[in-house]
């Protein structure tokens, strides 16, 4: 799964706040099917990492599935 952020900097936030959370994730280029945002997203396994990023706005991408938000 694909959480994609409008700003790098929310990449970067998530990607800390997973870590602190000792959750496994990567900063990826986004698909191509989200090139609007910034280019960089966060790739995750499972969905538990959502709570952990509910302060954040985002946009999930499940391979082959349409978007989800999260405002």
């Amino acid at each position: 799964m694909y959480i994609v952020f409008y700003s790098t900097s929310n990449v970067f936030k998530a990607e800390s706040l997973l870590n602190k959370a000792n959750i496994a994730c990567n900063v990826v280029p986004t698909p191509a099917t989200d090139k609007a945002y910034c280019g960089v997203c966060i790739e995750v396994e499972n969905d538990v990492v959502l709570d952990i990023l509910d302060s954040l706005e985002y946009e999930l991408v499940m391979e082959g599935e349409n978007k989800c938000a999260n405002s």
